[in-house]
C-alpha cells in the first residue's frame, strides 16, 4: 500500500464507493475501457473513508482539494 497524501476535488471522482474491492473492479473497469486515457488512481478519503477513483492528472492543491490517502494506481 502507498501512503502518499494527495488532494482532489470530489466532483472529479470517476466513481466512488465505501468499499476498496468494489473501487478496484470499477478501476479495472475504466482502464480497460480506455487503456490510453492515463494513469487512474484509487484513493480513500481521509475524512470519510470512502474510496473514489480518479485520473491521477486530476490532483489539487490543499487550498482547492479535499485530502486523499492513495491506496493503488492502474
Amino acid at each position: 500500500m502507498n501512503n502518499e497524501n494527495v488532494f482532489f476535488n470530489p466532483g472529479d471522482a470517476i466513481a466512488s464507493s465505501h468499499d476498496y474491492k468494489e473501487a478496484r473492479r470499477s478501476a479495472q473497469i475504466i482502464k480497460a475501457d480506455r487503456p490510453t486515457a492515463g494513469q487512474i488512481v484509487i484513493a480513500q478519503n481521509s475524512k470519510n473513508g470512502t474510496y473514489a477513483i480518479y485520473f491521477a492528472d486530476k490532483t489539487r492543491d490543499e487550498a482547492h482539494g479535499e485530502p486523499y490517502k492513495i491506496k493503488d494506481k492502474l
